[in-house]
């Protein structure tokens, strides 16, 4: 039988660090396909609603953070193990022997757009709304990718220093592209959060995001209807477990 510790690697492990039983090659860049037209029902980027009010700003710019895994090889009691992690990893590795391994890298899109409320007298205001997607892609050993998931939209609660991870999305193809496609909410999953969300406010080159908590909110295996916390440092024994980096600003209306 499992013991706990186990048992909530192994949880996290199908949230975050997703294996592939089953490789089919995706033909994904996302140089080429990560545009417009990837966030088209996107609230806030496509999507012309958001909780049912109407966007009146559309985000212009999306800061995009990495977090990117490798297999490696690592020794413990006298023997060379497989372990895949964050490449800012504070986990000594052997240098000696490299792995043509499954690799990872994990998105976090931010970005804010504006939304319309109306009060009870008719009047209407603007209400800005930070705002992240985030994905993970898979790849294989030659490179190729082999899956994008999971997939999620979220709210960012700057006061909290939250992100909402509130609607799951799933990878669509169309003709020759993709995009990405919330799912219809089941009443009883309520989806992740990330801590701390303290992204940099002016991001550069050495700009980093650190997650140190991811709380699944959905009913699970371990606690029932009771949220479950990965501490990350603890499951991990790495304190950059789960380090972001910041790469660049793109943007969305040339």
């Amino acid at each position: 039988m499992l013991n706990c510790k186990k048992l909530v690697f192994i949880l996290f492990a199908i949230i975050i660090i997703l294996p592939s039983c089953m490789e089919h090659k995706i033909l994904f860049s996302f140089e080429r396909d990560v545009n417009n037209n990837f966030f088209k029902e996107i609230p806030g980027l496509g999507a012309v609603t958001y909780l049912n009010q109407p966007v009146t700003k559309k985000a212009n710019t999306i800061e995009i953070y990495v977090s990117s895994f490798r297999e490696k090889y690592i020794e413990k009691d006298n023997l060379l193990e497989f372990s895949e992690l964050n490449d800012s990893t504070k986990i000594s590795y052997v240098p000696y022997w490299e792995v043509d391994g499954y690799s990872q890298d994990l998105y976090l899109l931010k970005y804010e757009f504006t939304y319309s409320l109306t009060n009870k007298n008719g009047k209407s205001f603007d209400i800005p709304a930070p705002a992240c997607v985030f994905f993970a892609v898979k790849h294989n050993g030659k490179g190729d990718t082999i899956g994008i998931t999971p997939c999620y939209f979220g709210s960012i609660n700057t006061e909290d220093d939250v992100i909402n991870f509130d609607t799951e999305l799933k990878l669509k193809k169309e003709k020759n592209s993709y995009f990405l496609k919330p799912l219809k909410k089941n009443k009883k999953n309520n989806g992740l959060l990330f801590i701390p969300a303290d992204f940099p406010e002016s991001p550069g080159e050495s700009s980093i995001l650190n997650i140190q908590k991811i709380v699944r909110l959905d009913p699970n295996k371990v606690g029932g209807y009771k949220p479950i916390v990965f501490d990350i440092s603890k499951i991990f024994h790495d304190t950059n477990a789960l380090q972001f980096h910041y790469v660049s600003t793109v943007n969305l209306n040339p």
